[in-house]
């Protein structure tokens, strides 16, 4: 039953709110592998096509008012998959950010950052060689709490400590994130005073919902999730369909 609502709010959401693509698109992923990567080569080549530029989501920050068009592509969490889009990435001029957590570089217990994540073996995190070797790259390296916690359940003071501790741990590599991702993603996991607090910590949020592209913000990204289980034109008309209305009545995506 749950399923078949869902379908019918896409139907509906998707019939009345679709529209021309927007000039800023910004799409993230997890962990990734030869499905992802062909899906990824897939928009490159599509959006290529349409005079997309591909950029960091500094960049896409910064120039979200203007009329340039714009593509951010982004990544969750600490895959050592991640590498291997690298190569690609560099054939066809593409910068990208990495958002990241940073338990997995200590002696920390791991063992719920990993069930979050849907990873059970370590050898799947991304090393801190790795993680120079994307940088190395010319990638953008973004924030995304020490150990993925759902920020809207954490008193004050952890929510503090998840945010301070990632960007320590970050500072201590080399790196000065500019932009923070939700864990989750969802605008209803993070509290208006979290919000607050991020705000005055980083140039620009990311959420991640689909339906919210039509509504970016210089310092509030809308990334949607490409699901590669799903068709090229699925995820397309994710991308063109403002879902914002009921997105606010019900804080919840109208795309499932």
């Amino acid at each position: 039953m749950k399923k078949f609502l869902q379908n019918i709010i896409r139907f509906i959401n998707v019939t009345l709110f679709k529209k021309s693509l927007p000039n800023k698109i910004s799409i993230y992923f997890h962990e990734i592998n030869e499905e992802e990567i062909k899906s990824i080569r897939e928009i490159i080549s599509y959006f290529s096509e349409l005079d997309y530029k591909f950029v960091t989501t500094e960049y896409f920050a910064k120039n979200i008012n203007n009329d340039e068009k714009l593509f951010n592509f982004s990544f969750d969490d600490a895959f050592s998959s991640w590498i291997d889009i690298l190569d690609t990435f560099e054939e066809k001029n593409v910068k990208a950010t990495f958002y990241l957590n940073t338990i997995q570089f200590t002696n920390e217990n791991q063992d719920k950052f990993m069930s979050d994540i849907r990873v059970q073996d370590r050898n799947l995190l991304l090393s801190k060689d790795e993680l120079i070797k994307i940088k190395s790259y010319g990638h953008e390296i973004g924030a995304h709490t020490h150990s993925h916690l759902t920020l809207s359940n954490l008193k004050n003071e952890t929510f503090e400590y998840e945010v301070i501790t990632n960007l320590n741990h970050l500072y201590t590599m080399g790196i000065t994130p500019t932009s923070f991702a939700i864990p989750f993603g969802m605008r209803r996991l993070v509290t208006q005073n979290q919000l607050e607090f991020l705000m005055n910590k980083f140039q620009a949020i990311c959420f991640g919902e689909p339906g919210m592209q039509f509504n970016q913000q210089k310092k509030i990204i809308q990334r949607c999730p490409w699901k590669s289980d799903k068709s090229f034109a699925y995820n397309i008309t994710n991308l063109r369909t403002d879902t914002s209305f009921f997105n606010k009545l019900t804080k919840r995506s109208g795309l499932g």
